[in-house]
């Protein structure tokens, strides 16, 4: 490689780091503005709350939302995510992630059910976007028997049948893979989730593994060895992946928002959330979560 492109990359970089550095900086600027303009105005500015990602993510907004409104706030939703069209990610690519249509009209949520706005001017309004702010509202609101009606699916609950699961106690465990593996910044190992899972050997003859991605000859001969009856799912819709894991009698997740919601909108079930959510130390992004959580789990 010539001197000429390596100083080019090296030069690069270093403004990449620059860029990102400027970008944390912003954030912290927006923030610290927020913080002061809702002391003078005592929250009395409309909120906006951001819709992006799949379903976990349009739910937690969503509940966002409602929560809100419920407290008497001014609300409104930005789409604009969803003007771009649907991709699917490639597994293994880096950086690839999957952009999601909307996904919340089984819960009779259409976006014309939100009302909208656009080209917000952040002096104006309290902007929730994706972030550990974010995520702490939508744990908050989904903690609420008021809210989760909001996502009552019981008509779809008989999708249970196709499996032969309505009304059987069964194990759920959600392998959070697909577009994910691109971007997380910590993934929980196959052997994690089995060596939990084979604790309910005794306790539960049905083992269900969700997947977004080919489940893996490991996890289907560890999981086979221990359960009567197992069934491995790794090409249903978001639907049934829900409705299965929100009436799991156990249910193991990942570490991700869509196992996440399924997990607070899961009202019978015993249900275990990942310890560690992020590769990083980020206590405030799981703040609310740990909150819900009375025990742990000893291995």
């Amino acid at each position: 490689m010539c001197k000429k492109v390596k100083k080019t990359i090296k030069k690069n970089k270093v403004i990449n780091k620059l860029i990102s550095k400027m970008a944390k900086i912003k954030d912290i600027f927006w923030l610290r503005v927020d913080n002061y303009l809702n002391r003078i105005f005592k929250n009395s500015r409309p909120y906006v709350i951001t819709f992006t990602g799949g379903m976990g993510a349009q739910i937690i907004s969503a509940a966002i939302y409602f929560n809100l409104k419920e407290k008497g706030h001014t609300v409104y939703a930005d789409l604009s995510y969803f003007e771009k069209k649907p991709h699917v990610a490639i597994e293994g690519k880096k950086d690839d992630i999957s952009h999601w249509g909307w996904q919340l009209e089984h819960f009779n949520l259409y976006q014309h059910t939100f009302r909208r706005i656009k080209n917000t001017n952040r002096l104006q309004y309290n902007l929730i976007k994706d972030g550990d702010h974010k995520l702490n509202m939508g744990v908050e609101a989904l903690s609420s028997e008021k809210i989760k009606l909001y996502f009552n699916c019981e008509k779809y609950d008989h999708k249970n049948r196709y499996f032969n699961l309505d009304g059987e106690n069964y194990l759920c465990i959600h392998i959070r893979r697909g577009d994910y593996v691109n971007v997380a910044s910590h993934l929980i190992s196959d052997e994690l989730f089995t060596n939990l899972s084979i604790k309910f050997k005794h306790l539960i003859s049905i083992a269900v593994v969700i997947s977004d991605s080919v489940i893996s000859n490991n996890v289907r001969n560890d999981i086979s060895k221990y359960f009567k009856t197992t069934k491995f799912l790794d090409d249903i819709d978001v639907v049934q992946a829900h409705t299965i894991m929100r009436n799991a009698r156990v249910l193991i997740c990942s570490n991700s928002q869509f196992s996440l919601v399924s997990a607070l909108l899961n009202q019978n079930g015993l249900v275990f959330i990942p310890k560690k959510w992020f590769g990083q130390n980020n206590k405030k992004m799981t703040e609310e979560m740990n909150k819900q959580c009375i025990f742990q789990i000893l291995q």
